[in-house]
């Protein structure tokens, strides 16, 4: 872990804290994408979940990274993503 943080600062020292912003929005794009096209009737073939799974990973990457940037506090985050799972279960009981 401690290897990918030396990756992921190295990176965000290369390219800059806001190019590195823009491409975690270009990246959750794609995951978009990769995931609507699992509901593409017209096309042939089948589901590429591969696809999704490939944009997930990238996605995660470029999160760690706008965590890096913006100094997110892991409990802080921790406590988001709570409240949302409380918001949800609350929705799933009615």
């Amino acid at each position: 872990m401690m290897n990918d943080r030396i990756t992921m600062a190295a990176a965000i020292e290369r390219y800059g804290e806001g190019p590195q912003l823009v491409k975690a929005c270009e990246e959750l794009a794609e995951l978009q994408q990769a995931i609507c096209k699992l509901f593409d009737r017209s096309q042939p073939y089948a589901p590429d979940v591969e696809a999704v799974v490939e944009e997930i990973a990238d996605v995660e990457i470029m999160l760690d990274q706008v965590r890096m940037i913006l100094a997110v506090d892991p409990a802080r985050e921790a406590r988001w993503r709570d409240r949302k799972l409380r918001r949800l279960k609350a929705r799933l009981a009615r």
